[in-house]
């Protein structure tokens, strides 16, 4: 990918006028992704403030994610089977939908070694799962919204169904999955009923990159959706999505912000969403299939799509002050697995170094920051100049042995 070329029962009306907003926002992230079109009230509303007060710079990320389960009550210990990152600045404007490919892998905190994004959730539950994409991205989220597949074979059927040209004959069964899946889908333009949409976002072995192809159907189910949702015809069935939203839908968003997040600005159209999938490529590692995340492209996407921050491009010199072998190679290497580049890995001309610290020039104390949190190295100096091409140095010192 090049630079880019890529949202129990009803108790009372009122309650449900209430949440109405944030439960249509939540649904139609359900069928994949994105913020109802002509949803969201004035920004005035929120006393020009933006959902974070004066702090515009800010972002709100909200973690999407599916599970292999037919209810709440079977949530447990279950894996993810779609993972999205919504994020919006604070005004609500600026929109971005990132879909993660299920068999990303990644490092899980507490875990000892690296293994596939989507079995995060059956070992620590929505807490790990967080935790693991807040690491691979380095950002903090703010909620998460689990739901289930009933949710979505109820939301379709209660839509009437969904239109979608289905581009090949899906045929996959599964004994082992409780209660056995069945896929058997036509290839051509049809109306998918519940059970059948959920076939159609499940299946995934016969495309050529599986889990990508997949996703880009997915895409396409939630355009034809999104149509359906904002026609004036499913405004009548709105009690019945509402019953279907709190009966299937498990998020950690407080009742007190539900209303303050569905009003950030009825500006926002569907159009004007950017949707991407993180980048990368499929590769097999002691024989099982992974899907490798692309590390620069990566740090492209945090900085300017969920951080509100462009790219910077720098230089880093990395220095093995402590004369402990493989030093420098090791604490280089885990600044270019986070798509940073580092242009030198070396020992330091100097007497040895008791504690590490990173030099900087004018211009570049948010990168080194950054890299100080990373290596864990707290002292920071910014000096007058480096060596040509060179923005940021590290030295490590005997403290980091």
């Amino acid at each position: 990918m090049s630079r880019m070329e890529n949202k129990k029962q009803n108790k009372s009306n009122k309650k449900g006028k209430n949440l109405l907003p944030l439960i249509l926002i939540v649904i139609a992230l359900i069928i994949g992704g994105s913020f109802v079109n002509r949803l969201m009230a004035d920004e005035s509303e929120l006393g020009g403030q933006g959902l974070f007060g004066k702090d515009k710079s800010s972002r709100l990320h909200i973690l999407v994610f599916g599970i292999d389960a037919s209810s709440k009550e079977k949530a447990d210990n279950t894996r993810s089977d779609s993972i999205m990152l919504v994020s919006v600045d604070s005004n609500g404007k600026n929109p971005v939908l990132l879909s993660i490919p299920r068999d990303t892998r990644v490092e899980m905190p507490g875990r000892k070694n690296p293994d596939k994004i989507n079995h995060a959730h059956a070992f620590g539950g929505p807490s790990l799962l967080v935790e693991t994409v807040e690491k691979l991205f380095n950002i903090k989220i703010n909620h998460y919204v689990r739901i289930n597949y009933r949710s979505v074979e109820e939301v379709v059927d209660a839509l009437g169904g969904i239109e979608i040209d289905v581009p090949m004959n899906m045929k996959y069964y599964d004994p082992y999955d409780t209660p056995p899946l069945n896929i058997n889908l036509k290839k051509g333009l049809q109306t998918l009923n519940g059970k059948d949409a959920v076939h159609f976002l499940r299946f995934r072995k016969g495309y050529a990159n599986q889990d990508l192809g997949r996703i880009e159907a997915q895409q396409q189910f939630v355009k034809a959706t999104m149509d359906k949702l904002i026609s004036p015809a499913t405004l009548i069935k709105i009690p019945q999505l509402i019953d279907i939203f709190l009966d299937n839908v498990d998020t950690n968003i407080a009742k007190s912000k539900m209303l303050s997040y569905s009003t950030m600005a009825l500006k926002i159209n569907t159009e004007d969403i950017v949707r991407l999938t993180l980048p990368g490529k499929p590769s097999t590692i002691s024989g099982i299939s992974y899907y490798i995340a692309d590390q620069e492209e990566l740090s492209i996407i945090r900085n300017d799509y969920l951080l509100n921050k462009p790219q910077v491009v720098y230089n880093v010199e990395v220095l093995n002050g402590a004369g402990i072998s493989g030093l420098a190679s090791k604490y280089g290497g885990m600044l270019e697995e986070k798509g940073i580049k580092v242009v030198n890995k070396g020992n330091y001309d100097g007497d040895k170094v008791e504690k590490s610290y990173i030099e900087y020039v004018d211009g570049f104390k948010d990168q080194a920051q950054e890299i100080s949190v990373l290596l864990k190295i707290n002292k920071i100096v910014k000096v007058q100049e480096l060596q040509e091409n060179l923005h940021i140095r590290a030295v490590l010192g005997v403290d980091l042995k």
